[in-house]
């Protein structure tokens, strides 16, 4: 049975051949492709023996590790925008480690953003297990891990664009200030373009047309395309913004056309399941991961909730319409009222009671920024360690950063919170970030984050 439903109407021009390119430039060396099999077991022991015999993390380069260009279009990596994605070398590398997982092992990625990771597990013959608390994320790595035929994809996308009216609209909501973001054309186009969609397409069509839709806001929008977070343009640079804009049908179209062109290069059948928060403990029943992969979000480092809320607004993720509501379900918000942080506390991580003290002494809004991350970290991590297998491997990815002027080593104080609930270190590796998606200065005293720590645990 089809996972949409339409009423097929004739149209002069459809744009079912520029799916049809699209997907035939991406697998025409498909073949060649699957011939390859990654594996670096040599370059695994020898970063252990290494690391071994000095006990210090050991500076590499994941780039040379896993020889994949900069920006590289592989599989749905590229599917959707989204800030602070982790470098896909980085789970490549683990994953075809034959000491950390196997053919048909489940990975799984407690923070998993767009999803990152579970299209590499995907793509290496292993099961997919994410989680994040962020719904516009769980849409993207869910539209991204399904997958759906080409064929499928054009005909969805002939019906819904015949059925596109002006005069039926997605009422928008009020999480953002839709007339600040958007001109009165393209948000009349954009508003009856995500009916259409709603109306004629269900499942997983459904949540790949809507993660499309959600690729092209941003571009449509009047917001800096060099940010992250939505900031107006001004001035020349809007007049020309607005002057190079494409028409909303017309970009759309464009935009799932590529995507069906990288959904083409997943596994047939590939599918994922993604929770909705790493902190959801493992029950009888659910299945536990062989290898867990993560980058968890940084004490007030990446504002994930207000890079996506354009969106959102137009999806109607917000609970009650507001992203404060949405915020306060994320580890490492930066949104608190005062009554909230005027008691004393002694943090979960006694390692970092020191530097917690000197930060309240400058900002105490920033110390218990800080201290909350700890304990919500700390909460997470018994949930991830109960869905790890006996004797599997866990490998976080963490920076450090500074608050007010002062060092805080987050790698380190993770790394003593899931040593103190009982996983090993097996190996702590350190790679420079090179990409802008983690250097982000969040505020003057905060400096950026330009390395990061990448520990291996394991669960005896």
């Amino acid at each position: 049975m089809n996972e949409f439903s339409c009423s097929l109407h004739a149209r002069p021009l459809t744009q079912s051949d520029r799916v049809a390119d699209e997907v035939a430039k991406a697998t025409a060396h498909v073949r060649i492709r699957d011939l390859h099999t990654w594996n670096f077991d040599a370059d695994l022991r020898n970063l252990e023996e290494v690391y071994e015999a000095s006990g210090l993390p050991v500076t590499v380069n994941f780039r040379t590790l896993v020889p994949l260009g900069s920006g590289v279009d592989r599989a749905t990596h590229l599917f959707h925008s989204y800030p602070a994605k982790l470098l896909l070398n980085i789970p490549l590398f683990f994953i075809n480690c034959t000491k950390y997982s196997s053919p048909n092992d489940v990975v799984y990625d407690p923070f998993s953003g767009s999803g990152t990771v579970l299209v590499e597990a995907l793509m290496a013959g292993r099961r997919a297990l994410g989680a994040d608390a962020n719904p516009l994320a769980r849409l993207i790595a869910t539209a991204k891990t399904t997958h759906i035929s080409s064929d499928l994809i054009s005909t969805a996308l002939d019906t819904v664009l015949s059925n596109v009216d002006h005069n039926r609209q997605v009422p928008f909501t009020t999480a953002i200030k839709k007339d600040m973001w958007f001109s009165e054309e393209v948000a009349l186009s954009l508003g009856a373009l995500l009916y259409s969609i709603r109306s004629h397409t269900n499942g997983a069509v459904l949540a790949f047309m809507e993660a499309c839709f959600s690729a092209c806001v941003k571009r449509l929008s009047v917001s800096d395309p060099r940010l992250s977070v939505p900031v107006r343009l001004k001035g020349d640079a809007l007049e020309k913004h607005v002057l190079n804009s494409p028409s909303v049908i017309d970009h759309f179209a464009k935009v799932v056309g590529a995507n069906s062109a990288r959904l083409a290069k997943m596994p047939e059948g590939c599918r994922s399941v993604i929770y909705t928060d790493a902190r959801q403990r493992h029950s009888d029943g659910d299945v536990q991961a062989d290898l867990i992969i993560t980058s968890p979000p940084y004490a007030g480092a990446q504002k994930y909730i207000r890079a996506s809320s354009l969106s959102i607004g137009w999806l109607g993720m917000a609970p009650s319409d507001r992203l404060r509501e949405l915020e306060k379900l994320n580890i490492g918000r930066e949104h608190f009222y005062k009554s909230d942080y005027s008691v004393e506390s002694v943090s979960v991580v006694p390692s970092a009671q020191e530097v917690l003290s000197k930060i309240k002494s400058m900002n105490s809004l920033r110390s218990h920024i800080a201290d909350t991350y700890l304990r919500e970290m700390d909460d997470a991590a018994e949930a991830i360690i109960s869905r790890l297998r006996q004797n599997g491997h866990l490998v976080l990815v963490v920076g450090d950063n500074m608050i007010c002027g002062h060092n805080f080593p987050t790698s380190q104080f993770v790394k003593d919170i899931f040593n103190s609930k009982g996983l090993t270190t097996s190996l702590e590796l350190v790679d420079d970030i090179r990409s802008r998606g983690l250097m982000t200065k969040r505020n003057k005293t905060a400096g950026t984050i330009e390395r990061e720590h990448v520990i291996v645990f394991q669960k005896r």
